[in-house]
């Protein structure tokens, strides 16, 4: 039967997070004062609305004032595992993926790429990820330990030519769709040599940059066999029982909305899996500012919306 433990968590693109005087990407692109405050302002509202117990965070330049905020906010438990670039020693890019925690992190790692498994197998080399994904062990009171996913997959932005002259955007197009099928590929192959090694219950949170429904980043989900005790993702809102027939986005493309930002769950919390542990009873998405902004209110906001889902745990 259902019980009175729950555990909320959350993923949220944080959308060029950068404390002034520090640029990210271009030497102009610095907020002046009073935009960072009402920046830290915004993003402080959104995360205590999702009321989550784990935050998964992309797009983090500045990482200490992440930290800060976010210990503020109750989360004294912070990790990251790689530092973004740095120009000229203030222009910033490559932006880093974060997790907070109210709850302790027994163990943070980078999640790396078998290459061993690729190269012996198939001869082939797999670039490094983009951004690394963070993996970490979430030791969560009265539930016991969690495996937690944050990641931020390749953008569907062209890869740009080493020339100028040998620039096609088809081949551009084409070198972010298979770097981004590689970082989902691997992110799911490490995840099942992990689980299979110490089963637990796993989340994986962040921004695909792309639906699941693609044959690219659907590989973090697409099933391969029938066998339980191996690691099988599936996305929070597929295992909703009331869930909406449309589907909010979390990113907008001029008019257009797409899903881009997801939370998967192992087979623990799937209701229909022997090893049930916790029913997914609520999926929250915070899109006002996306499809009703208030200028004073949002001028400052993220580019995508913030999601959580809610688990409650069962007898």
């Amino acid at each position: 039967m259902l019980t009175k433990q729950t555990l909320t968590i959350a993923s949220a693109n944080l959308f060029n997070f950068i404390e002034p005087p520090n640029a990210f990407y271009d030497f102009e692109n610095i907020y002046e004062r009073d935009a960072w405050q009402d920046k830290c302002r915004w993003t402080k509202q959104n995360i205590q609305a999702l009321e989550a117990d784990i935050v998964g965070l992309q797009e983090v330049f500045s990482i200490d004032a992440v930290q800060t905020l976010f210990t503020q906010m109750g989360y004294p438990y912070f990790a990251t595992v790689e530092t973004p670039k740095v120009a000229d020693e203030y222009i910033y890019s490559h932006p880093v993926v974060a997790v907070a925690s109210r709850y302790p992190l027994k163990y943070i790692q980078a999640v790396t790429t078998p290459n061993d498994l690729i190269s012996k197998g198939y001869g082939v080399e797999v670039p490094p990820f983009s951004r690394a994904p963070i993996f970490c062990i979430v030791d969560i009171p009265h539930i016991g330990e969690i495996g937690f996913y944050v990641c931020h997959l390749k953008s569907q932005r062209a890869t740009e030519s080493l020339t100028a002259d040998g620039a096609q955007p088809l081949i551009g197009r084409w070198l972010s769709s298979q770097q981004r099928g590689w970082e989902a590929l691997m992110l799911r192959l490490f995840s099942e040599q992990q689980y299979a090694q110490r089963p637990m219950p796993t989340v994986l949170v962040g921004d695909m940059n792309q639906a699941l429904s693609s044959d690219i980043s659907g590989l973090l989900t697409e099933p391969t066999n029938n066998e339980p005790h191996k690691l099988q993702f599936k996305d929070s809102w597929q295992l909703l029982s009331d869930a909406p027939q449309d589907r909010p986005a979390t990113h907008y493309h001029f008019s257009h909305g797409n899903v881009l930002d997801y939370i998967l769950l192992s087979q623990e919390f799937q209701p229909d899996s022997v090893y049930s542990l916790a029913d997914v009873t609520q999926f929250t998405t915070l899109d006002q500012h996306l499809i009703n902004p208030i200028y004073e209110q949002d001028k400052n906001a993220s580019d995508h919306a913030f999601i959580a889902v809610t688990l409650r745990f069962v007898l």
